[in-house]
């Protein structure tokens, strides 16, 4: 697919309140998780806000089944908490599903490491030792020794190029909230193109990386 950067059109929505704001911003997260192909910083302040207020949403729902509220009432609350705890799982899952396919790669780079929270290295850790003690005694243990190297092509090799890494340069619908100005489509800078709020784009995501994680584009 060209990497031409055209703009195929965009427009941004109208402003919401807070709690639906905070709903909003959670679901476009666990788009870009989605159709991003590398792990993205974990939402750590939202989803902080988001649990808190499903407590809260929780208790009230138990008050008012204590109180002997309406039934209506109480269906209502109940509902909007099953549907945040839902978005939330739908987040948590859509970025294990990525720690489990590329846990050697982001144990093998710390930048990429560190856009986990503290329950997520744990996991990546623990999925990557389990993994490998099952490889190494399903396979490795019935492999000659010039065979077992697990991340190198050979003893040569000064980088882990057998680790599954994430393909940047699959091509993503990108959606700018905010003006990026001229950017450099390529590695030697020969395709610049202007992105303004509200264009959208279909194109390598390496070059938009950047933009997804300033929260200058989502991902659609």
């Amino acid at each position: 697919m060209d990497d031409l950067g055209i703009p195929l059109t965009g427009q941004e929505g109208a402003q919401v309140d807070d709690e639906s704001q905070y709903i909003e911003l959670l679901i476009q997260a666990t788009l870009n998780e989605k159709n991003s192909p590398e792990i993205l910083e974990f939402e750590e302040g939202l989803v902080t806000s988001l649990e808190r207020s499903l407590k809260e949403k929780e208790e009230q729902v138990e008050g008012l089944e204590s109180a002997g509220t309406q039934e209506l009432e109480r269906m209502i609350y109940s509902l909007e908490v099953k549907r945040v705890r839902y978005l939330l799982k739908l987040y948590y899952r859509t970025r294990l599903h990525k720690i489990e396919k590329y846990a050697a790669a982001i144990l093998d780079d710390e930048a990429q490491a560190s856009k986990l929270s503290q329950a997520e290295l744990q996991f990546c850790q623990d999925y990557f030792v389990t993994v490998g003690r099952h490889l190494k005694e399903v396979v490795l243990d019935q492999l000659n020794e010039d065979f077992k190297p697990l991340c190198k092509t050979s003893a040569l090799s000064d980088t882990n190029d057998l680790i599954p890494r994430p393909p940047m340069d699959t091509h993503v619908f990108a959606k700018l909230v905010a003006d990026a100005g001229a950017v450099k489509l390529d590695d030697d800078g020969g395709t610049m193109v202007d992105m303004a709020a509200g264009d959208l784009f279909i194109v390598r995501y390496a070059p938009v990386a950047h933009l997804v994680a300033r929260r200058d584009a989502v991902l659609v």
